[in-house]
């Protein structure tokens, strides 16, 4: 599907005999609800005696939607875009233990009654240039962001004593993403794909962690004045994060899969100097003649 969009996209756009005048400038925000269902799962192993489990979300109960939200700020000039935007989603359940299960070196029993969370934040800082910026656009970016991920598990031992597992992990991450924008009137087909990777060593233990998603939205203006533009649009995520964890006392994976629809409420101000561009060798013919 990705692949489709992306290359109408191009075919649409190199069609276009010339470039589309639009403002100079332009800056704004957002505001999202989304409401994502979790599914994956996770799985450990003990380098002192083997033992070993692996667990799957919708098998103890974890697989739970919720509700989160993302803001964005960010403003255009020309061809490049800055943005700023940051989310964060809660998902919480419990579950009996079906096996034997090893978590920071502890070792929960089969059978226990286990309470867990998990959330998820990110915060990106992000630059868009546009390939092509017609009446349909194609755009490039890199980014950075700062991926959160906390999972706080609790359970009694055998004495009723209470256990706490999980931690809280904060992960620098480059980013790289394409987008593009199919534009009817007042209507637009949006659609984005992109990912980070983060590989190194926090407090002796190796991390390997990726992180994508795919993004497909319809959005509509529904008012616009001289120099204020108010959209929404309704879209589906599909969000990946893969974790894997590795020290000499053994390892842990963890696979969480994000999906759902979103909505989101858009304010735009723009410039009242219109701009389009021109390549250079016509900027030259038009200077020459």
């Amino acid at each position: 599907m990705k692949n489709t969009f992306i290359i109408a996209l191009l075919v649409i756009s190199t069609t276009l005999p010339a470039q589309i005048e639009r403002p100079k400038w332009d800056f704004g925000g957002g505001v999202r609800l989304n409401y994502m269902g979790l599914n994956g799962g996770f799985s450990g192993y003990r380098n002192s005696d083997g033992q070993t489990f692996d667990l799957n979300y919708e098998d103890i109960g974890m697989n739970t939607s919720s509700p989160s939200f993302a803001v964005a700020l960010g403003g255009r000039y020309k061809k490049w875009n800055l943005e700023f935007a940051g989310s964060r989603g809660s998902y919480n359940g419990s579950f009996i233990t079906p096996a034997d299960m090893v978590r920071d070196e502890m070792e929960i029993d089969s059978g226990s009654a286990v309470n867990g969370t998990i959330d998820m934040g990110m915060y990106v800082l992000f630059t868009n240039f546009a390939l092509i910026q017609k009446k349909h656009d194609l755009g490039v970016g890199i980014g950075f962001m700062f991926l959160n991920m906390a999972t706080n598990y609790t359970t009694y031992d055998v004495n009723n004593e209470e256990m706490k597992l999980g931690g809280d992990l904060w992960f620098p991450m480059p980013v790289l993403a394409i987008n593009g924008r199919l534009k009817f009137g007042k209507f637009r087909i949006n659609g984005s794909a992109g990912g980070a990777i983060f590989k190194g060593e926090m407090d002796d233990i190796d991390y390997d962690v990726k992180y994508y998603t795919i993004d497909v939205s319809v959005a509509y203006d529904f008012l616009e004045t001289a120099r204020l533009t108010y959209s929404a649009d309704i879209g589906y995520r599909n969000l990946y994060m893969d974790l894997k964890m590795d020290n000499d006392t053994g390892w842990y994976k963890e696979l969480d899969k994000y999906r759902g629809p979103y909505a989101t409420l858009r304010i735009k101000f723009s410039s009242k100097e219109m701009w389009k561009y021109v390549k250079r060798k016509d900027r030259n013919k038009e200077n020459n003649s």
